[in-house]
């Protein structure tokens, strides 16, 4: 690998994983620092359980300390820049692979600045409630959203991070979160209710965060999503390409 490529790496993976850590921190979670990243726990089988941004060596001991924080199961999120004396110590114990995500990038240096057809803006904090089910929903492929009890939530309090609402006829359609770390926009979280999907709406989120954050001084942005899903056309059509392949490893 170029010298280049693993400083990207390093840049987009250092960056997820102080994005996560405020949003644990936020949560109440518990942190534990490792191999240059973090293992999060939410509570007691938390989807969110998981240890990322593991780019130095990571040692027996430290496995040992990242399987007794976390449990079971273990997931690890894992790079090309992972030290690779790291894969053989996981093949001996016993882990298997949990599933695949890829990591996309683009520049910010040229952004495409056209209002979007539908009225999309920042949820305030007193909307967090909402924007959790509306994303939730999204994600759980469902319209109806006002009596959602969403699996987790996030905070719309969190330093450096905003959650986006958009509307459809002033109905709450769809939203996403955006986080700014040393340079770097983070999206995720995006979730559009199934009635309203096939219409580009995606594509205005991502479009009115990569401005959102072109203006406050970020020159690069990054998404991961599941290959091969809505999500990832979504993205290639707002400009971002492939920057590398990411793997969940998991233990018990």
């Amino acid at each position: 690998m170029s010298q280049a490529f693993l400083a990207l790496v390093h840049r987009l993976e250092r960056a997820q994983a102080l994005q996560n850590e405020r949003f644990n921190q936020a949560a109440g979670g518990r942190s534990l620092a490792v191999g240059g990243g973090f293992a999060h726990h939410r509570g007691e089988a938390h989807p969110l359980n998981q240890a990322l941004g593991l780019l130095e060596a990571v040692s027996e001991a430290d496995l040992s300390a990242i399987e007794t924080f976390l449990g079971a199961p273990t997931v690890l999120e894992l790079s090309p820049g992972a030290d690779p004396a790291l894969w053989p110590l996981l093949a001996t114990r016993g882990y298997r692979l949990h599933q695949f995500q890829q990591l996309w990038v683009r520049s910010l240096a040229e952004v495409d600045g056209a209002p979007p057809s539908w009225q999309i803006r920042i949820a305030m904090p007193h909307e967090a409630g909402r924007y959790n089910q509306i994303t939730c929903a999204g994600f759980m492929e469902q319209d109806d959203w006002r009596d959602l009890a969403p699996p987790f939530e996030v905070s719309l309090e969190v330093t450096g991070a905003w959650g986006f609402l958009a509307f459809v006829e002033d109905q709450p359609a769809g939203g996403g979160m955006l986080g700014l770390v040393d340079g770097v926009a983070l999206l995720s979280g995006d979730g559009v209710l199934p009635r309203y999907r096939g219409r580009g709406l995606q594509k205005a989120l991502i479009r009115a965060r990569l401005a959102f954050a072109r203006d406050r001084g970020c020159d690069l942005a990054c998404a991961s999503t599941a290959p091969g899903t809505a999500s990832q056309r979504s993205f290639e059509a707002c400009g971002f390409g492939a920057a590398y392949p990411k793997v969940e490893m998991a233990r018990g």
